[in-house]
């Protein structure tokens, strides 16, 4: 399942950027990403994806996927042009992500997502989509794999 794939790219990038000492903590945070995860399925998953606590602290101890970097804004211009800004050195990788899971570079793989391609710079990436009528339906990817940007409050 994409959304789990996509939770999963968040628990690292909170685990790797925060002191988490509790599974408590890591549930907190996640649910101010717009994930609600029970407890026991949060543990499983965390044995899954090699995540163990070390010295007290919770660690990956065997790298296994790209870590998601968080949106921290996104902006939408008149002509329907999408801005997100990330934090520095991290606009790269984000528009990797969305060039390989939403871009169809070639006709035997087409998709429908609505974006043509993306533009990385430091913090910023913009992502070009068809056209403004496309809008509502990248919102809603944006909205299934970053629930925490609560993009209903953009259209």
């Amino acid at each position: 399942m994409a959304h789990d794939h996509v939770m999963e790219g968040h628990i690292l990038n909170l685990i790797q950027t925060h002191p988490i000492y509790e599974q408590a903590e890591l549930q907190e945070l996640l649910k101010e990403r717009g994930y609600d995860i029970p407890q026991a399925t949060l543990s499983r998953k965390l044995k899954k994806m090699k995540i163990a606590k070390v010295d007290g602290v919770y660690k990956v101890v065997q790298f296994n996927m790209p870590v998601l970097p968080p949106i921290l804004n996104m902006q939408i211009s008149e002509s329907g042009i999408v801005v997100l800004h990330v934090h520095p050195g991290q606009a790269s990788s984000l528009a990797y992500y969305f060039d390989h899971k939403y871009v169809s570079f070639s006709q035997q793989n087409p998709t429908d997502s609505g974006i043509l391609g993306t533009i990385a710079g430091d913090d910023t990436v913009i992502l070009i989509i068809r056209s403004k009528a496309d809008l509502p339906k990248v919102l809603a990817l944006f909205h299934e794999d970053f629930p925490y940007l609560g993009t209903s409050a953009l259209l």
